[in-house]
């Protein structure tokens, strides 16, 4: 991927630093006031030197004679999901990303091209560090020569540079007030929305970059002179898409939110999953407009974000996964990128087989959960899950 979904103008999307607070989401004015509350400057009175003098003197002016004795405090509560009310939005980013990071495991192989696998890890019970692996998702790599053939969609699409620039620039970072236009998300009124989107958003780019890394494919500058891309080109590989991956962990996480919430008008047909997956779809395109990946890039990426979405539901909830595989070597070079032939928005699920011009490129196969949910990222699903369920207008019914 291309371009901090948080915070600096380009690269990735991951500048981890930023990940944890609100203030670095974007213009929606008001994010800027909650990276504030993590110091005394929130209150008033501005941290530094001049403070911790004021706090020293004011102590010695009312210490005085030692108080009586004082009852004993109960010890903490170890290893407990109660713990996490009182942490840090910034603490706990670092506590979710360990309980996804530590649960996947990255392989590589060389044939005709690079193959890349995720593996999944499951709770071999034996009361000692030890499991059992599951694919998750696997990547080969198309042929150059699909890529070669997929340079005259870039030269196509800068047709429309002029008309998606303003997208495009406001896209290199994290697009969520993109989603904002067609879910209501705020940070008052769902914060734990974008904690969970925050978390996502964390894991994608660290699964995506280590598929990037191993597979190693050359981006579109590399292969003409004149595809003069319209921003710059990250130094990172180009398949699969990080925008797309991302993008579509956070459409897929959105909706299962409000799918599963019980209201009403979400379930009603798959309006807001439709309309999530076209942003999500139109955020990826926007990358081969802007001359900084190919189609196929957005297809693998969209098939990894939809994977991993699903992989932290289950996480979360313990109610089931998707195995998915990229097969390159049956991507056409005519292929342009359709979201659709991956996956069916108004039952959320990915399609068993997407098929283009040379087969199936694509497969995607349904797993019921092989572990308990983890408690803490179970905790912050549920707070996110809450804020999406509608209050009943007859509460004594």
């Amino acid at each position: 991927m291309t371009a901090e979904f948080f915070g600096s103008p380009q690269g990735s999307y991951g500048s981890y630093g930023s990940y944890g607070s609100y203030g670095s989401y974007g213009s929606y004015g008001s994010y800027g006031s909650y990276g504030s509350y993590g110091s005394y400057a929130a209150f008033g009175l501005p941290e530094g030197p001049i403070a911790a003098e004021a706090f020293v003197t004011t102590r010695d002016g009312i210490v005085g004679a030692p108080l009586g004795p004082i009852p004993g405090t109960q010890p903490g509560v170890p290893n407990d999901v109660q713990n996490l009310q009182r942490l840090s939005r910034e603490v706990r980013a670092a506590i979710f990303s360990f309980a996804l990071d530590t649960q996947v495991e990255l392989t590589f192989e060389q044939g005709q091209t690079a193959k890349a696998t995720l593996w999944r890890k499951e709770d071999a019970h034996t009361g000692k560090p030890g499991c059992n692996y599951k694919k998750l998702a696997r990547i080969k790599a198309p042929k150059m020569e699909v890529f070669e053939e997929q340079m005259g969609f870039l030269t196509g699409y800068a047709d429309i540079r002029q008309d998606r620039g303003a997208e495009i620039i406001s896209q290199i970072p994290a697009p969520v007030p993109f989603y904002q236009t067609i879910g209501f998300i705020d940070p008052a009124r769902t914060p734990y929305t974008l904690e969970l989107l925050a978390t996502g958003l964390r894991f994608a780019n660290f699964c995506e970059q280590q598929f990037k890394y191993v597979l190693a494919v050359k981006r579109p500058i590399e292969l003409s002179p004149q595809v003069q891309p319209m921003i710059a080109t990250p130094t990172h590989g180009s398949l699969p898409s990080g925008h797309a991956t991302e993008a579509f962990v956070m459409a897929r996480l959105i909706w299962k939110l409000m799918l599963h919430s019980g209201t009403p008008q979400y379930g009603a047909g798959g309006h807001w999953g439709e309309m999530l997956m076209r942003l999500a779809a139109r955020i990826a395109t926007n990358r081969t407009v802007a001359g900084v990946h190919y189609p196929v890039d957005s297809a693998t990426g969209a098939m990894l974000g939809l994977t991993l979405a699903d992989f932290i539901y289950d996480l979360s909830t313990g109610n089931g996964w998707t195995t998915a595989k990229f097969h390159g070597h049956h991507y056409a070079g005519s292929s342009d990128f359709e979201w659709h032939k991956l996956y069916k928005a108004d039952d959320d699920t990915q399609k068993d087989q997407s098929t283009g011009p040379d087969g199936v490129w694509a497969t995607a196969t349904q797993r019921t959960s092989c572990s308990a949910p983890d408690p803490r990222l179970a905790w912050l699903w549920n707070k996110a899950q809450a804020e999406w369920v509608d209050f009943n207008p007859n509460p004594t019914v």
